[in-house]
This record gives structure tokens, sequence and C-alpha cells, in this order.
């Protein structure tokens, strides 16, 4: 594991076991028991975020993967298996190594040439000309930057921005061993195959919660010198246990501190908190995060503090396709802050930019505001199930015409039907306009007047007049609710 300070390079690996712990709710016990055969998804994400008062151009990075582990032998002592992660790229996996291997060569090709120079006339006016030399030079110097932190990332973090697979073998109570090339990682975030694991105390027990501290060595390798100074660092990890919304789920509320300090004498502090989730019937860990709060470093030299949050999530089929759709795998992504809304005017906009006009109209759709409402399309929630925009695009997309923007049609539709379906297989709470009446339930369609609810308590699909909930759940059905077929 690495990252550097304000000095230089930080290196850790023996941290790479220790990221997400675990615990279980009183009178149960933890054990890694998956079964020889099955197959677990998770999406890994970390987000960084420099903070230092003054920084014009702070650094932003937020990247995620997707890690597969295959069990091949499991018994009741441990189980062994292989894993493989899948990097993304902004917001699409990347599809093979070489694909990766290509825009990592292209990028440094890029860098090493310098930005490109775009020739033309100078304004008459030399005080414009000299305006214009000044914003191309910083718009240079901004290209130059962000491909040197792509750079940075694709060559110090191969966990996360690589391709990596191995073998890994792991006790029911959390030690690990493997091989392979697992990569280094920014801070407490180590291996990525290991992030979701820790070691359990000894007796499996973890009624009333549990500790776990470990300490190790530290390097601080000057960015100026050959010099290295050693620190001893010391990690310390508390794990109450929570209230679990799932059943066969165990819960955790999670504490962290990492300290340690340097001969040169940078000191350097990380705390964090966060939750972990396992999974009794997987016997493997379900969800889990951390917000690190990180003193006395920087993540690739430009700040003294930064933040850090370290997160997974097991993907099954629906999670999976809001995790490659670059939302969260929780209830949270249909919330309007993770998942924007179209607009009346927005939709208006996209009606009239994409419905058909005959071929001797002399409107001509502007093709960068086309770029713009695909762009909105695809990253909002989708409209209504009857609105005028969902069945423009339905009639454009079976119209035997060629038209060119059918593929976007097609994309875009597909996406609004897959959230629409991920929807109704989250359970959340349902309320009166006054809130003293609720229940969880999972949606499962709308009409003009009423949304039919499928209840958790009694697995009986209700109809509820939409007068009778609250704005927020109106507006959530009529957003994500398909239309009933009987309306």
């Amino acid at each position: 594991m690495q990252t550097r300070t304000k000095y230089g390079l930080i290196a850790a690996g023996w941290l790479g076991w220790s990221v997400l712990a675990c615990g279980s709710l009183p009178g149960q016990d933890v054990a890694y028991v998956p079964a020889a055969g099955k197959t677990f998804d998770y999406g890994i994400e970390f987000r960084i975020m420099e903070r230092t008062e003054g920084e014009r151009n702070p650094i932003q990075v937020r990247q995620r993967c997707r890690l597969r582990f295959v069990v091949s032998e499991s018994d009741s002592k441990e189980w062994s298996g292989t894993y493989r992660t899948i990097p993304f790229r902004g917001n699409k996996l990347m599809s093979s190594k070489e694909a990766l291997a290509t825009y990592h060569r292209r990028t440094r090709e890029s860098y090493e040439a310098g930005p490109l120079q775009h020739s033309g006339p100078a304004p008459p006016d030399p005080g414009l000309a000299r305006l214009q030399q000044v914003a191309s030079q910083r718009a240079a110097a901004f290209q130059k930057e962000q491909q040197r932190r792509i750079l940075y990332e694709l060559e110090r973090y191969p966990g996360l921005f690589q391709f990596c697979e191995g073998e890994i073998t792991c006790t029911r109570l959390g030690s690990m061993r493997g091989k392979g090339n697992v990569g280094t990682l920014p801070f407490a975030t180590g291996p990525v195959a290991g992030l979701v694991f820790l070691q359990l105390p000894k007796d499996g027990k973890t009624q009333s919660g549990f500790s776990t501290r470990s300490v190790g060595a530290l390097n601080l390798v000057s960015s100026s010198s050959d010099q290295v100074a050693t620190s001893d660092l010391s990690v310390l990890s508390l794990l109450t246990p929570r209230e679990s919304s799932q059943n066969g789920h165990l819960a955790f509320d999670r504490e962290v501190e990492i300290s340690g300090g340097v001969s040169a004498g940078n000191k350097l502090t990380l705390s964090g908190s966060g939750m972990w989730e396992f999974s009794t019937e997987m016997g493997m860990p379900y969800a889990g995060s951390v917000d690190y709060q990180i003193e006395g470093a920087s993540y690739i030299g430009k700040a003294d503090q930064f933040d850090l949050r370290v997160g997974f999530h097991y993907l099954d089929p629906v999670r999976a396709m809001l995790f490659d759709n670059d939302l969260l795998p929780t209830m949270e992504a249909f919330d309007a802050s993770n998942l924007p809304r179209l607009t009346m005017k927005q939709q208006s906009e996209m009606t009239k930019h994409w419905e058909p006009r005959p071929k001797r109209s002399s409107y001509r759709p502007n093709l960068t505001v086309g770029v713009q409402l695909v762009r909105i399309a695809s990253n909002s929630a989708p409209p209504p199930t009857n609105s005028k925009l969902q069945r423009l695009l339905e009639e454009r997309l079976s119209d035997e015409s060629d038209w060119k923007e059918d593929i976007h049609f097609e994309s875009i539709l597909s996406r609004w039907d897959s959230i629409r379906k991920a929807a109704t297989q989250f359970p959340r709470e349902w309320s009166d306009p006054s809130g003293s009446f609720t229940i969880q339930a999972m949606l499962q369609s709308v009409d003009k007047t009423s949304v039919s609810l499928l209840r958790l308590d009694t697995r009986q699909v209700i109809s509820v007049p939409l007068e009778k909930l609250s704005d927020e759940d109106v507006e959530f059905a009529r957003t994500f609710g398909v239309l009933d077929q009987g309306s």
C-alpha cells in the first residue's frame, strides 16, 4: 500500500487485510464459511477529496471495480478459491486488459508529447491576444495535470485501476493468505482482494462487540533524495453490534484509529467511522464502508489533509445493474440527490428535439444540444411510463425507418426499464402525509389514482390511493412505477 506525503511516498503492505471489520448481534457467532462452487461478486469503491485550505485545484477521485471470488474448496476450518478484479474507467467497465493497456499507453504518449498547440490568427488587439495566450497556457497546464493524475493512479494503484487476479485462502476466523498481483492502494485499503475481510475473535463470539489492534512498519521515502525514514504504525478497530435491516444479516458500527510517526518529524493520523454487514446465509460479508480523515499526508503530494471513503457491496443481479450504471447498489440510489429527476422543461426539450419531422421541414436539430440531452437522459431517473417522452422514444425505436438516433433510444429506454425494475426490488418505508402511519413495502405498479404495494410483513399486495400518501411517496411511485396492466 502506498501514498505520497508532503515529503514523498509512504509504503505499508502489512495493512492489506485489515480494512473492513465484522461482528454479530447478541447471541450469535460469525464465521467465513462460503460453500464450495459458489461465486461472489462485489462492487468496490473509494473516493478521495483533498481538503487543504486554499488549494485551487484539489484532488478529487472516485474509482470503482468489480471483484469476483470463486470458491473452489471449503470445510469447517477454511475455504480457498480465486479472485479477479475488473476496473472501471469513468462509468464503464473496461472490456479487457488490452483495452486498459491501450488507454494507459495513449495517455502516457499524450502526456510526454505535451498539449496540442492550437495555431490560429491572433486577435489584432494586443491586450486580447495576451489574454488568449494566458487562457491557452492555463488550459494546457490543466490538461497536463489531469494526465499526470491518471498516470499516477494507473501505475501506483493497480488493485482498483487495473485487472488483478490470484488465489486466496481464508480461515473461518478471517486469517488470510494469498498469492497473485494483489496490487496496492491508498491508505488503509490494502490489497483489493482483502477489502471485505478482517480477523475475528478466536472464539468467533461477538455478542457485545470486539476490538482488534495491529502494529506494522511504515517507510517514508523522500521525493528529492533516496533518504528513507521508518515508523511504527498502530491500527485500532472497534466493532459495536447494531440492528440489521435485513433478515439473516448481522450489522455493526465501526470506529477506526490509525496513527504513527517518523524520525523525520512528520506525523500521520487517520481516523474513521462506518458500518459493516454480514450475511449468515452466504457465510460472507455483505456490505460495508469507512470514512477516513487523514492528517499529515496527501494523495498525490498536493495537500496535507484528505478524506478517504472505502466501501463495498455484495452484488446480486439487481445491485449489479445499479452499480454498473454508476449508482449506489442500495435503496438510496433512487433518492433525488443521487438520481436526478427529469424536469418538465427537460422532457419537453427532449420531445421537441427527438420527434420525427417531414423531410421538407426547415427545422434542423442542433447536434450539440442533442448530445447534451442524451447525457441528461442517460444520467437521470426515467420519466413516468405514461409520459409523452416515454411514448415518443418507444415509437421511434419501433419505427422501421433508418433513424440515426435509434441506438441512443435503445440505450436510454433499456436503462429506464432497468431502473424501474430495480426500484421494485428494494423495500422502503411508505407513509401518510402526517407521517403517523408507515409500512415497509415494495413498489409493484401505479395508475392515475393509486399505487400497488407488496407489504413485507404479510407478503400481500395492497392498493393505496395516492392521495393517502406523502408527497415524497407519490413522487417515487409516479417516477418509478410501471403502469398497472388494468389501467
